[in-house]
C-alpha cells in the first residue's frame, strides 16, 4: 500500500496558520505528505516532504486556474497517493474533480468543510449556487468532514459522500495561551500603551466583508456614550481595512478605535482584553473566540451556526441576532457593569472550551485517518 500522502488547500499560509499538528501527526505515522497550495507567504511548510506551488487564485475568473487544474490533476494520476486531504472551496472543488481517474485506482478523497458557504438564513443566491456546487461535488468525495453540527446535519442528510463526519473544530492550542487575572490585566494594558481603566473589546478578524467590522463600529456610537473609556482594537488585515480606517475618521471615533493589522501576539493582545467580540455574518466555528475562552476572557457574539457551537447564550457568553446593534450594546454594557457576569463566563467558557482542544481534534482526524488507510 502507498504511504504518500496529499494535502490541497488555499496557500501555504492556511496551512502553516492551521494544520501543522495534523502534518506533523502523519509524519510521525511513517507517511509521505505532500502538500499542493499557493505560495503567499515564506514557502516553507513544516513536516511536508514535498510542496507543490500551484496558482490557486482567489476568483473563478482567472485563467490561471485552468492551469492551476491541469498540474493538480498530473500531480494527483502520477503521485501514487493513498489518501488526498483538500480543504478550502476553490482547491477542494478543483481537488475532486481532478481525483476522479485516481479514486478509481484507490485514492480516497477526504474534503474538510471549514464552513459551508450557504447556511440557515444564507441570501437564496448561496444556496443556488454554492449549495448545488458543493451537492455535486459530494459525489466525487468518499468523505466530508464538518466542524459543526448544522453542516453536519446537512451534509450527511443531503449530499452524495460515502461518509460524513463531525469534529469539534480543527482544535485550539491551549498551551499557547493562560489565563490572565485582573491585577495582571492592568499591568499590561500599561506596558501597551493603554490606560488601566480603559474598556477593551478585541476583534480578531481579516478585513473582508463577511467578517462586518461595520456594524461595531457604528454600534460604538452609542457604546461611547455608555462607556467613555472603552477601547476597540481590531487585529486582522484586508481589502476592507482601509475603507474601515476612512469609517471611523469621518464619523469622529478614531479616539476609540486602533487598527492593529495583522499580529502574531494574539496571546498578549488577549491579555489586556476585558471582552472578546465577533459580528461575523457567518463562521464554520470561530477560532478567535475560541482563543479568548481559554484565555478567561468573556465573548459576545453574532447569532451563527459556528459560534453556537461554542457560546451558550447567558452561560458561556452572550450571542446576538444578527444586525441587532441595541442587542450588542446591551450586551457590552453588561459585562462592562456586571463583573460578577464577566467572571460566570470565564468559568463556564474555561470548561466549554477544552472539547474544542487541539489534542481532541487531533485524536478525532486520527480515528478518521485510520478508518480509510486501514480500509485500503
Amino acid at each position: 500500500m502507498s504511504r504518500k500522502i496529499l494535502v490541497v488547500a488555499t496557500s501555504d499560509i492556511h496551512l502553516q496558520v492551521f494544520h501543522l499538528p495534523y502534518l506533523k501527526m502523519l509524519k510521525d505515522k511513517g507517511y509521505e505528505v505532500n502538500v499542493a497550495v499557493e505560495v503567499r507567504g515564506n514557502g516553507k511548510v513544516p513536516f511536508a516532504d514535498h510542496l507543490f506551488n500551484l496558482p490557486f487564485k482567489r476568483t473563478l475568473f482567472s485563467f490561471r486556474l485552468l492551469e492551476a487544474y491541469r498540474r493538480l490533476e498530473k500531480i494527483i494520476n502520477e503521485g501514487d497517493y493513498a489518501l488526498v486531504h483538500c480543504h478550502t472551496p476553490i482547491p477542494s472543488a478543483m481537488t475532486r474533480l481532478a481525483a476522479g481517474k485516481a479514486r478509481k485506482k484507490g485514492t480516497v478523497v477526504l474534503y474538510t468543510a471549514h464552513g459551508f458557504h450557504f447556511y440557515k438564513g444564507a441570501p437564496l443566491s448561496y444556496w443556488l449556487t454554492y449549495y448545488l456546487a458543493e451537492k455535486y461535488l459530494s459525489g466525487k468525495t468518499d468523505a466530508i468532514i464538518t466542524i459543526n453540527k448544522e453542516d453536519y446535519d446537512l451534509a450527511s442528510k443531503k449530499f452524495y459522500a460515502n461518509r460524513t463526519h463531525y469534529i469539534k473544530g480543527i482544535g485550539v492550542d491551549t498551551s499557547k495561551f493562560r489565563k490572565i487575572e485582573p491585577v495582571s490585566k492592568e499591568n499590561f494594558k500599561r506596558e501597551m500603551g493603554y490606560e488601566p481603566n480603559s474598556f477593551i473589546l478585541l476583534y480578531a478578524a481579516n478585513f473582508i466583508d463577511r467578517k462586518n467590522h461595520q456594524f461595531v463600529l457604528r454600534a460604538l456610537g452609542g457604546l461611547k456614550d455608555l462607556i467613555p473609556e472603552i477601547k476597540i482594537l481590531f487585529a486582522g488585515s484586508g481589502i476592507r481595512m482601509q475603507k474601515m480606517i476612512d469609517f471611523t475618521t469621518e464619523h469622529g471615533l478614531h479616539a476609540y478605535v486602533d487598527f492593529l493589522g495583522f499580529r502574531k501576539d494574539m496571546d498578549r493582545l488577549l491579555a489586556i482584553a476585558d471582552v472578546s467580540i465577533s459580528s461575523s455574518k457567518q463562521e464554520g466555528l470561530g477560532l478567535a473566540l475560541a482563543e479568548a475562552m481559554v484565555c478567561g476572557v468573556p465573548v459576545i457574539a453574532s447569532e451563527d451556526r459556528g459560534h453556537k457551537e461554542l457560546i451558550v447564550h447567558n452561560e458561556t457568553g452572550f450571542l446576538f441576532e444578527q444586525e441587532n446593534e441595541q442587542a450588542f450594546i446591551d450586551s457590552v454594557f453588561k459585562l462592562y457593569q456586571d463583573r460578577d457576569l464577566s467572571k460566570k463566563f470565564v468559568k463556564n467558557g474555561v470548561q466549554k472550551i477544552r472539547q474544542f482542544s487541539i489534542e481532541n481534534s487531533l485524536a478525532s482526524m486520527d480515528k478518521i485517518y485510520d478508518m480509510y488507510l486501514t480500509e485500503k
